[in-house]
């Protein structure tokens, strides 16, 4: 049975289905069909595909895993001061302990330090 409707009807049914496809569609360039349809897969299984929401959190999650560049050159740096300095005490050490002379005792074992 072919249903006829309206020019009113049709306009509203067009309206909804093209308020519907806002809220469920997703334009980005640049980026593998493969990728884009995995986004919103994930969107729609652990979001209600909400693609904001999904992106949102996605986002703070890389927040979390990922340092600023900044700060992963600071700890190096941090890290390289810190051997330095450790590398340094020990040569003090070295270096000391060469200075240190000593006499042999009579008996040909003991030491004393000469000062």
């Amino acid at each position: 049975m072919d249903e006829k409707i309206t020019e009113e009807e049709a306009r509203k049914k067009f309206e909804e289905w093209l308020e519907k496809f806002k809220r469920t569609s997703l334009s980005i360039n640049r980026l593998p069909e493969k990728d884009k349809t995995e986004f919103i897969q994930i969107a729609k299984e652990e979001f209600a595909d909400d693609y904001g929401f999904a992106l949102r959190e996605m986002k703070n999650t890389w927040k979390g895993m990922y340092i600023n560049q900044n700060e992963e050159l600071n700890a190096k740096i941090d890290l390289i001061a810190e051997e330095v300095k450790n590398l340094k005490e020990a040569f003090a050490k070295q270096t000391q302990k060469k200075q240190e002379k000593y006499k042999i005792a009579a008996d040909g074992k003991t030491k004393i330090k000469i000062e």
